[in-house]
């Protein structure tokens, strides 16, 4: 009657034993998400403390594959997954069998307590857009629950306040985006001294303790983490087949998701195919013509 009541995710299946425990673990799961090239990696060595993920400056993406970090904070012990370009539409064809989906699920058993979306201060593109899309189609919508929105490039705030530049932007989907992860945000500055970088990061493991409290210590969770949970007797290659099969199994296609993905194969149409093309486009103008004039 008079206990704290414990907040539970509507995909959660924990028990009040299992919430208990969690709790006892002291143990943080990160998920570091989001489009390539917004400063993941650098993020996640800003967290550890220590340069552990491959950063740097490149026109390509530099991580290929999913990866794990970990260390001490205050009384947790923290885990950092950080993640290749798993969520944009190009992904169908960067990882058509889901094994490095797979694997982030794997990596990230049984459920992540945060998801860290990163996105560049000011730069906030349809790319990003289509990344966060592209976590809640990985991760099922429930996700949004447990995201923190993470900018990089603090320092162009100038000593100005995040919360005044997303109120005040004229980027209708970058706040929509904050409203829908609770308004939980902060900002990085990945080339910030040691005691700039560490208030950095005592703001964010805020966010993720409130979360952790927020959920009764449980990490998120889906259909795709319970089935991880109960294949720990199987070989790391026989799981991640399963996980994989899973994933392929429950996933929409990216045309379905986003209707427009797939015009970038378009220019490899055969000379036939741009014929035919032309001539639907030119009967259906002539339509709409015919009646815009009647």
């Amino acid at each position: 009657m008079g206990g704290r009541k414990v907040a539970r995710d509507e995909e959660n299946a924990y028990g009040f034993q299992e919430f208990r425990s969690a709790l006892q673990e002291r143990r943080l799961r990160l998920l570091l998400a989001g489009r390539s090239g917004t400063g993941k990696s650098a993020t996640g060595n800003s967290i550890l403390q220590r340069k552990h993920f491959l950063s740097r400056l490149a026109t390509t993406a530099v991580t290929r594959a999913c990866a794990t970090g970990s260390c001490c904070w205050a009384s947790w012990d923290v885990e950092v997954l950080d993640t290749p370009d798993l969520f944009s539409p190009e992904v169908a064809q960067a990882d058509p069998g889901f094994k490095e989906r797979g694997r982030c699920y794997l990596l990230s058993a049984p459920g992540p307590h945060a998801v860290l979306l990163v996105t560049q201060l000011g730069r906030f593109t349809a790319q990003d857009l289509q990344a966060w899309r592209g976590v809640k189609a990985l991760f099922g919508a429930g996700i949004a629950a447990r995201a923190v929105v993470v900018f990089t490039r603090r320092e162009d705030l100038d000593g100005g306040s995040l919360q005044q530049y997303v109120r005040d932007t004229d980027n209708r989907a970058l706040r929509e985006l904050v409203a829908e992860c609770g308004g939980r945000c902060c900002a990085f500055d990945n080339r910030a001294a040691d005691g700039e970088r560490e208030a950095q990061v005592r703001e964010l493991m805020g966010l993720v303790e409130e979360l952790v409290r927020d959920h009764g210590g449980a990490p998120y969770t889906n259909d795709v983490y319970h089935l991880a949970q109960t294949l720990g007797g199987l070989s790391p290659e026989e799981r991640l087949r399963r996980v994989a099969e899973r994933l392929a199994a429950r996933a929409p296609s990216w045309s379905e998701r986003w209707p427009l993905a797939g015009l970038w194969r378009w220019p490899k149409a055969a000379p036939e195919t741009w014929c035919k093309l032309g001539l639907v486009a030119l009967l259906g103008a002539l339509f709409l013509l015919y009646l815009l004039c009647r």
